[in-house]
């Protein structure tokens, strides 16, 4: 029997795609980035973000859950990362005091583990890493208690010991009771839901990315004195814009839309990311006005812009 791919293109876009879009999810409920490190050793990629959060500097290490793609039609019912490829030597215990180790040897404050999907991040934890262990145990006591009362539905495998690593799960409502393993997790302290810190607006972020936008000239002016300006904003590379405009064919990139005209500048040049985080032909998209507008103010924003990036990272890779 042939052995499945664990690692296919796609998977690994989709995994380009997510990792791309850490940062800005941050930013948006007012965490501020500050530094970041990207590593890939063939198709394994680490993921490193040194953040200020309430003036507090962390340094977090990014592990991704599955990603919720539609073809498991129970997926929105579970959700857990596990903290290392492949088991160590020596067992459960042994692999999670490696884990927590390695995180204290490298200064990772914290482990930011998110579970993304095709219409944006659906969970996202940001969990101390001196605290891994004991919420790691305590997950695997609520299982094994549950198993033992019958309260497991049909799992055979305790939660925690589940895989191929020690596991941390962030949501399980396949049975009425399952659910007390993940609230181990969220309920412990010094735990954070960052989809649950306020949002920081678009609009008041240190960014000029609606610059993008065309026909944004202020319209209430006649015969205005001129007077000099000085204006800060991010540079945008001119070879990126010709780049994307050309991949385009002169259509928009929305999927499902390909409006275009025969004539030039129709196209705007979308920043996916924000102009701020990234100005690279994976990281922007052409698209007509109508779409580039429902990029920045549709309610659907986000699942917008991650099919746009989904979309985009085929045409690059991080690290380039």
């Amino acid at each position: 029997m042939a052995t499945r791919r664990f690692r296919t293109e796609e998977s690994i876009a989709a995994e380009r795609g997510t990792r791309q879009r850490v940062e800005p999810l941050l930013e948006r409920h007012g965490i501020e980035v500050t530094g970041r490190r990207l590593i890939e050793r063939g198709t394994a990629v680490t993921q490193v973000i040194e953040a200020r959060l309430d003036a507090l500097p962390i340094r977090m290490h990014v592990r991704l859950c599955w990603r919720r793609d539609g073809r498991n039609p129970r997926e929105q019912l579970y959700s857990a990362a596990q903290l290392k490829a492949r088991l160590d030597q020596g067992g459960w215990e042994q692999t999670l005091a490696n884990v927590m180790n390695r995180h204290v040897r490298e200064g990772h404050s914290h482990l930011l583990l998110v579970q993304d999907s095709k219409e944006g991040f659906a969970l996202a934890a940001l969990v101390p890493s001196k605290a891994l262990g004991a919420i790691w145990e305590r997950q695997r006591s609520i299982s094994a208690d549950l198993m033992a009362r019958g309260l497991s539905g049909t799992l055979v495998q305790n939660h925690a010991t589940n895989g191929a690593s020690p596991t941390l799960w962030l949501q399980d409502d396949r049975f009425r009771e399952t659910g007390a393993v993940a609230r181990a997790l969220w309920d412990w302290p010094g735990v954070i839901n960052v989809l649950k810190l306020p949002r920081v607006p678009s609009i008041e972020r240190d960014t000029d990315t609606l610059d993008d936008l065309v026909g944004q000239e202020d319209p209430g002016r006649d015969a205005a004195e001129r007077r000099p300006q000085l204006r800060s904003g991010y540079p945008r590379n001119p070879k990126v814009r010709a780049l994307v405009i050309e991949r385009s064919g002169g259509q928009c990139e929305s999927p499902g839309c390909g409006e275009g005209r025969s004539y030039p500048g129709f196209l705007d040049v979308h920043h996916i990311l924000g102009v701020d985080v990234s100005d690279r032909p994976w990281t922007c998209v052409a698209l007509c006005p109508n779409c580039h507008r429902e990029a920045h103010f549709a309610p659907e924003k986000e699942a917008i812009n991650a099919s746009l990036a989904a979309f985009a990272v085929r045409f690059g890779a991080i690290g380039q």
